[in-house]
């Protein structure tokens, strides 16, 4: 269920780490007519990139709606066919002759629409698998789409690298070059359509509309169980008692709620600020325009750049499936935001004084090859941190009658800040070069300062009983779960949890959860956390 979906991630991996090797191709600025001016181009390329988050944040606007409406598997057919409405038009405008720049703006244009599907699919997608998912495995699940997005961007270098060596930038009138891989675009949103329609809807989607027997049948699949199975039983009963205490809102009414209080307000906004760290983490520049960064470092020659891009991919692979295999459900999100960020802030701070010293100097020596390393050693950390564990805590930290309209806006800010960091990157990196590096060292350090006093720790816990962590003091309950930082968490709190649902249903946990409540404490559920 879950990788089905997410082939959606790979919508959005594949183009990004494409068009940073597609615009360093002579044949791509001659059929476009570009300039070679080293500060108009970094202003055109700056547009060619962006134009695409622009549409992703529109897309992401309406991912709320259409979601509610359509359900989160109908969002993301009608993402897939903007996204291949875009992916067509970028492969083919035409070029050449007195007008380029009607190929350009057709290019524009199916970036934006493409953009577009990208931006509804980065929405459901986690909203889609944190529904359906059993709660022990929900955050691993939650987080492969982003294993798929680094899939896609390292088969999008490889792509790239492929067709220098084969094609070669001799011929500058041979298109192939950079039409193949627009048009390999085409495979993941075909992988995805195909695999979702063997895929059933969210079950808790499927109860907001009273369509408990479907809600029943999907989740009895997705456990392989029967429907009649006690725990497929008791899950219905939860989610039914969750969506009776809130009712199914209006967009306006959920942002009433969400406005109704400065700490309801915080809550839902948790999205929007872990994505805005996310992409002042870099990354994204890296992803964009590593090759440009790799030739800066030292790895001269178009082949070198994009070998080294594509090392890069495959170190960000590997290190995402072995966070999501042993550290996500294991030391929990705000450990590896907090390690992950600190180790993601000190390379970015070597290669900035790399750059500083050496300002330009292409000598190629043993602190050139540290800087390089320092390269990989920043994706690596960015896997461990940044790159999987806000996806399940953003979608685990807010309200579950708000989770459209949240997730919608966090991810209208991933956009919004992806659309600015992939803007202003090429002209950093032109203007200031060095201080590009340093700016995103230091919102890396702060964004791990805010993690550790400002995000508890939402790992272990039932999606509806999640508001136990927001019932005290927050920045209390941040530092408390410190302590996870430094050791594991008990998965059997897993169990723990499924045993105090058992006994509250019985009614023999429901005075000492209310007492809880009622104290503001989350003694009652840090130890059955722990278990």
């Amino acid at each position: 269920m879950a990788a089905s979906a997410c082939w959606g991630g790979m919508l959005f991996g594949w183009d990004s780490g494409l068009i940073g090797g597609i615009l360093q191709r002579p044949a791509f600025k001659r059929a476009f007519g570009l300039t070679d001016n080293a500060i108009a181009w970094a202003n055109i390329s700056g547009w060619i990139v962006s134009v695409l988050q622009a549409g992703c944040f529109f897309g992401a606007m309406s991912a709320a709606l259409v979601s509610e409406k359509f359900g989160r598997r109908g969002a993301l057919f009608i993402a897939a066919f903007f996204f291949h409405l875009g992916s067509l038009l970028q492969v083919t405008p035409l070029t050449g002759g007195q007008s380029p720049e009607n190929g350009l703006i057709q290019l524009y244009v199916g970036r934006a629409i493409g953009g577009f599907g990208v931006g509804m699919v980065s929405v459901v997608v986690p909203t889609y698998i944190s529904e359906s998912s059993p709660k022990h495995i929900r955050g691993r699940l939650t987080g492969m789409y982003q294993l798929f997005i680094v899939i896609g961007i390292a088969l999008s270098f490889w792509v790239n690298y492929g067709m220098l060596v084969q094609i070669g930038d001799e011929d500058t009138h041979n298109e192939k070059i950079w039409r193949i891989p627009f048009a390999l675009q085409h495979l993941p949103g075909i992988l995805l359509v195909v695999t979702m329609l063997w895929e059933k809807e969210s079950p808790r989607w499927l109860g907001e509309r009273g369509r408990w027997e479907d809600a029943k049948v999907v989740i009895a699949r997705l456990s392989n169980k029967t429907t009649d199975h006690p725990d497929v039983v008791n899950e219905v009963d939860e989610i039914r008692a969750d969506l009776e205490k809130n009712i199914r809102l209006s967009f306006g009414e959920q942002f009433r709620q969400a406005t109704s209080s400065g700490k309801m307000f915080y809550r839902c906004s948790i999205p929007a600020i872990m994505m805005f760290w996310q992409q002042w983490t870099g990354v994204n520049s890296m992803n964009y325009y590593s090759p440009v960064i790799f030739g800066e470092l030292g790895l001269t020659g178009n082949t070198a750049g994009l070998l080294g891009t594509g090392i890069y991919g495959i170190v960000k692979i590997v290190m995402t499936v072995l966070v999501l295999q042993l550290g996500m459900e294991q030391y929990g999100r705000k450990a590896l935001l907090v390690w992950g960020g600190l180790g993601q802030a000190l390379p970015m701070f070597y290669i900035a004084g790399y750059r500083h010293v050496r300002q330009g100097d292409p000598t190629i020596d043993g602190a050139s090859y540290v800087a390089i390393v320092m390269i990989y050693l920043y994706v690596t950390f960015y896997s461990f941190g940044w790159s999987v564990a806000p996806w399940p805590a953003m979608s685990e930290s807010v309200p579950n009658q708000l989770r459209s309209l949240t997730m919608s806006i966090g991810l209208m800010s991933n956009w919004l800040f992806n659309f600015t960091i992939s803007k202003i990157t090429p002209i950093l990196l032109a203007q200031i070069g060095w201080g590009t590096y340093f700016l995103f060292g230091c919102t890396t350090l702060v964004a791990s300062i805010w993690a550790v006093f400002f995000l508890p720790e939402t790992g272990g816990y039932a999606i509806e009983d999640m508001h136990q962590l927001w019932n005290g003091n927050i920045v209390k309950q941040s530092l408390r779960d410190n302590r996870y930082l430094f050791k594991m968490y008990n998965n059997a709190a897993v169990g723990a949890i499924g045993h105090e649902r058992d006994e509250e249903n019985s009614g023999k946990a429901a005075a000492e959860r209310q007492n809880s409540t009622e104290k503001g404490s989350d003694e009652h559920f840090e130890k059955v956390r722990e278990g």
